[in-house]
This record gives structure tokens, C-alpha cells and sequence, in this order.
């Protein structure tokens, strides 16, 4: 069948993780979703898939990502006291060295959370392009990340340099089960980045999207041809009774069923023909409907998500993103976030 509907649907994908192989899937897969090319996934293809990303300058989506570093002073034993710095002397100075890349990461105090140091997190994106702020701003700082960066993720770092001798700071990695601690106990750490996939029409991703302190990577109107594939719609509200999702079928035909499925048919006519006639589908996706089904995948901070529940997640909000709202704040409150 040419013309389909379905309904809206939410896919938690969990906390974007700290292993790089699994990273660089989850990257992938959000990045083939925009083309859904999902079929060239393989059980090798993600490094490949992300470093061509990065080296053509697509970073937007390698934003679906965390990179949670912890910087500690090293034992007194090893280091002259001199070069140890307290965490609030090693909190302040990132801050101010990041100057305007502040806005890129969550740098966060750990004591008395946790056994101390501070943890600086960015998405992949927000890494690149801090380690080229640092080397042309703070020699030290520049060699100690990337030196790091490069032994955590070596597929997508490389070393510049050597931590300089007596640096007096060890770095290790933070894995995503302790950002989720440190989360429960103290919502102001704000260190994990959760993922979302949507399935939902154009329109409301039109409304997702204003939410700017996510990460967005959508199935692309520009790429995806419908042609062959066919045009899938997300149900109005006014027919969803008329619909039965194990069937995945209309079980009722009444004259505004009907309405909404001629009215599909004209549309995907026209498409089609402006594909025939040579338009390319970047141009015939012009008559292409709001309610055309879209795949999205979303990534954010609970700070993010907390604000995303209490704008979405109520009486004014359109029926349809309410309902991507009440999904995303039943997955909180599984993890026993609220």
C-alpha cells in the first residue's frame, strides 16, 4: 500500500555511552537515519561512517555523544605539593580558560559528591573544536585533552604532544553508570546525555526543534526518495479510533477516513509526478504534508529534558508532542528522576 498511517512513537536509546566502539555506532545511526540508509549498517562500518563525518565537517551529528573527563590532582607522594591544585582552584581555572566554550560543556565540581577531582563533559563536537580554541589559547591544557582524548578514543583523537612533566593532574574517564549517580544525587551535576529517538510528523518536529539546547539529527525530505518507498503519515487525532496498530490498518472506513486517505493519494500523486518530470526530491518534497512521518533523534542533558516535560507535557501543548512529553517523563521516572 502506497499510502500508510501510523502512530507516534518514542524510543528511548539510553545514555549516550563513554565506550568509543559504541559511540561511534550510536553516531552512525543516528547519522543514516537522515538518509535511511540503516541498510549499510554493518558490524564494521561505524568508524568508517564517522570519521568520513568528521573529516567533511558534518559534525551536527556527532553532537548525539558524551565525553565525560575527570581531572584529579595526583598524590602528593608523586607530584610536588607546589603543582597540586585544590578542585576549586582546578574548577576555576577551566572556567576561566574556556572563556565563550563554556557554553559547550558542563564542567563540574565532584567533591563532596564523590571522592573529589572535577568532571568536564562535552558531546564529540564540542571537543573538536575546544581542543582548537586550547591550542591556540592554553599550551597546557591543550596537550593534557588531547593526550587524554587520543587514549580514550583513539579512532577519533590523535596525540599532540605530551602531558608536560609535572602537570601535577591525572585524567580518567567517566563511564555513563556513575554520571547517573552522581545525577541522582545531585540533579545540578547534570553530567549524562540521554537519547531519544521520535517517531512523529514534520510539524511537531517543527516543535521539538525549538528546544536548541538539544542535539537533532531528522530524516531528510532532501535525500529520502518516497517514491518507491512510499509515503507514511502520523494519524490526526480525529481518526486514531479508526485505527488498529497490530492490524496496522484502518477497522473503520467512515467518510473522514476516507477524506484523510484521498486527500494522502492526491498529494503522493503530485510528488510522484514532480519526480517523473525530473524535480529533484529536494524540490518535489515541496507538496510533501506536515503530516508526513518523521525519524529524529534527540539528545540532551536532564536539565534539558526536566524543561522539554514541563513545556510539552501540559494541557496547551499540541496533543501529539504531549504525548512524546508523557513517554520521555515515564523513562525519568524509571530511573528515579523526576
Amino acid at each position: 500500500m502506497e499510502i500508510r498511517f501510523q502512530k507516534s512513537e518514542v524510543f528511548p536509546q539510553g545514555m549516550a555511552p563513554s565506550d568509543e566502539k559504541r559511540l561511534l555506532q550510536v553516531v552512525e545511526i543516528c547519522g543514516r537515519t537522515a538518509y535511511k540508509s540503516e541498510d549499510k549498517i554493518t558490524d564494521d562500518s561505524a568508524k568508517a561512517f564517522v570519521l568520513m563525518l568528521k573529516k567533511h565537517g558534518h559534525l551536527s551529528v556527532l553532537e548525539h555523544s558524551n565525553i565525560v573527563l575527570k581531572l584529579e590532582a595526583h598524590p602528593v607522594a608523586k607530584t610536588p605539593k607546589a603543582n597540586i591544585p585544590s578542585d576549586n582552584e582546578l574548577f576555576e581555572m577551566l572556567i576561566k580558560t574556556l572563556k565563550e566554550r563554556n557554553a559547550y560543556h558542563r564542567v563540574f565540581p565532584l567533591h563532596p559528591l564523590a571522592a573529589g577531582g572535577v568532571a568536564i563533559a562535552a558531546n564529540l563536537r564540542g571537543w573538536i573544536e575546544t581542543l582548537r580554541y586550547l591550542k591556540a589559547s592554553s599550551r597546557d591544557l591543550h596537550q593534557l585533552f588531547s593526550t587524554s582524548l587520543s587514549k580514550f578514543y583513539p579512532v577519533l583523537f590523535q596525540p599532540e604532544g605530551s602531558i608536560a612533566e609535572g602537570s601535577g593532574l591525572q585524567v580518567s574517564l567517566m563511564p555513563e553508570e556513575e554520571q547517573l549517580a552522581l545525577l541522582r544525587k545531585d540533579a545540578a551535576s547534570d553530567l549524562p546525555m540521554f537519547i531519544f529517538k521520535f517517531i512523529c510528523d514534520r510539524g511537531i518536529t517543527h516543535e521539538v526543534v525549538r528546544h536548541r539546547v538539544f542535539s537533532f539529527t531528522q530524516e531528510s525530505t532532501r535525500y529520502v526518495n518516497y517514491k518507491n518507498k512510499g509515503m507514511i503519515l502520523i494519524l490526526p487525532e480525529e481518526i486514531e479510533d479508526c485505527y488498529d496498530s497490530v492490524q496496522e490498518q484502518f477497522v473503520d472506513h467512515n467518510p473522514t477516513v476516507q477524506q484523510w486517505i484521498n486527500r494522502a493519494e492526491i498529494l503522493f500523486d503530485w510528488y510522484r509526478d514532480d519526480l517523473n518530470r525530473g524535480l529533484r526530491p529536494e524540490i518535489a518534497r515541496d507538496i510533501l504534508p506536515n503530516l508526513l512521518k518523521s525519524e529524529i533523534y534527540v539528545s540532551g542533558r536532564w536539565s534539558g529534558w526536566r524543561h522539554f516535560i514541563q513545556l510539552r507535557d501540559s494541557q496547551q501543548a499540541h496533543p501529539r508532542i504531549r504525548f512524546l512529553a508523557r513517554e520521555v517523563r515515564g523513562y525519568f521516572e524509571s530511573l528515579g528522576l523526576h
